[in-house]
C-alpha cells in the first residue's frame, strides 16, 4: 500500500477532527450537591478511621505457625480444621 498526499491529508485531518472533539465536554457539568458531597467526605474519613482505630486480630494459640508438636515420623502436626 502506498501513502499518496491525499490520503495523508485525509488521515491527518480525521486525527485533527477528533482531537477536537476529545477535547470538548460531552456532558453538562453536574449540580452542585453539597449534602452528596459531604456524604463521601465523611465516608472517605471514616475508612481512614477504621483503617488506623482496628487492631490486627490476634493470631490463635494453636495456629500452625506456633505448633511444636512432631509426630513419629518427625514432621510438624499441622491441625487441619481450624483452617487458615
Amino acid at each position: 500500500m502506498t501513502l499518496d498526499r491525499k490520503t495523508l491529508i485525509t488521515v491527518a485531518a480525521a486525527l485533527a477532527v477528533g482531537y477536537w472533539l476529545a477535547g470538548r465536554e460531552a456532558t453538562p457539568a453536574p449540580p452542585d450537591r453539597p449534602v452528596l458531597r459531604w456524604v463521601v467526605k465523611a465516608a472517605k474519613n471514616l475508612l481512614w478511621v477504621a483503617l488506623i482505630a482496628e487492631e490486627p486480630p490476634a493470631e490463635p494459640e494453636n495456629s500452625y505457625r506456633h505448633h511444636d508438636h512432631v509426630g513419629a515420623d518427625g514432621y510438624r502436626l499441622v491441625d487441619h480444621g481450624r483452617g487458615w
